[in-house]
């Protein structure tokens, strides 16, 4: 297979163009304004599934959003006036404010020592290296030609983390150590992790090496004693189609999937067709298996093939 193609041969089906299809299988025009939301509705719920066209990480780069919902340990960059592109680290949950930017510090922030070293974050306002953004406290982390960071890093004596929005399953979870060393970190049992919070040394001295999943969040053990870098290897959730313009994974590669699904909710609940739902419902199924055998034949490792079963 050629490594390069003409734009002709890319799927960029939109939504608008799903709609009419649907359209056109049922031979209703007449359900043009209800059809978009049964679209939706399937995508919402095949959402939840793993695909292999849903593998993403949290590597891209953030910037600053105004009037913006972030969570402890979010990640951006950001450009202090007279430095260079820097990294700073969200030290407690809360809404970003606007429209105009922060005065973001050129000094690095450093972490409480000493007496103060078991201080949970945030610190106070005007600490050296933070800046108050409406009720965010951002830490300066360091410019961006020192290491490698992503979306999201821990903070110091904290050991949860709220993930992004759009996981649906972890693939890897890594953390970077003197912002050059990207380690695994283990998936260790909650109840294991709830013993040896028991125990954790105080204070911590260390990045955190073994997580587990509980609460929609991941809980870090030993506690990170600084602001590591996280990676997050993940399948996501592709978000919903809008616009009749919009074109992502629901309206090319599960184009079908996601219509035949919609075809079988109308059919039973708009129609009242209950043989045509159920002929529909088994074409959505027909597809679901075929995106789920490839998805099974990426993630593949062994020397054995995976069976067309």
């Amino acid at each position: 297979m050629a490594q390069q193609w003409q734009s002709t041969q890319v799927d960029n089906r939109n939504f608008g163009q799903q709609i009419q299809r649907v359209l056109d299988d049922l031979n209703r025009p007449d359900l043009a304004a209800q059809a978009p939301a049964y679209l939706q509705d399937a995508m919402r719920f095949f959402q939840r599934k793993p695909f292999f066209f849903s593998d993403t990480d949290n590597t891209a780069v953030l910037s600053w959003q105004p009037n913006t919902i972030v969570t402890q340990g979010t990640t951006i960059i950001a450009l202090p006036l007279g430095s260079t592109p820097t990294y700073f680290v969200a030290l407690n949950p809360g809404t970003t404010g606007g429209p105009s930017t922060p005065a973001w510090p050129t000094t690095v922030f450093q972490v409480p020592s000493g007496n103060q070293q078991n201080q949970q974050p945030p610190p106070p306002v005007g600490t050296p290296g933070t800046v108050l953004d409406n009720n965010v406290i951002w830490a300066n982390n360091g410019t961006t030609d020192v290491g490698v960071y992503t979306q999201l890093s821990t903070v110091y004596n904290i050991n949860q983390l709220t993930m992004p929005i759009d996981l649906v399953a972890f693939t890897r979870v890594e953390v970077t150590w003197q912002l050059t060393q990207r380690i695994e970190m283990q998936p260790l049992d909650y109840r294991a992790l709830r013993d040896y919070d028991m125990i954790r040394p105080t204070p911590p001295a260390t990045y955190p090496s073994w997580y587990a999943w509980y609460q929609q969040q991941i809980y870090l053990w030993p506690y990170p004693a600084g602001l590591y870098p996280v990676t997050l290897s993940y399948r996501t959730a592709p978000p919903l189609a809008q616009l009749t313009t919009d074109s992502n994974f629901w309206t090319t590669i599960a184009e079908a999937l996601i219509r035949y699904e919609a075809n079988a909710r109308i059919s039973r609940g708009l129609i009242g067709d209950e043989q045509m739902a159920q002929m529909y419902f088994n074409l959505a199924r027909q597809e679901y298996l075929v995106l789920q055998q490839q998805t099974s034949q990426q993630d593949v490792r062994a020397p054995i093939a995976p069976d067309v079963w």
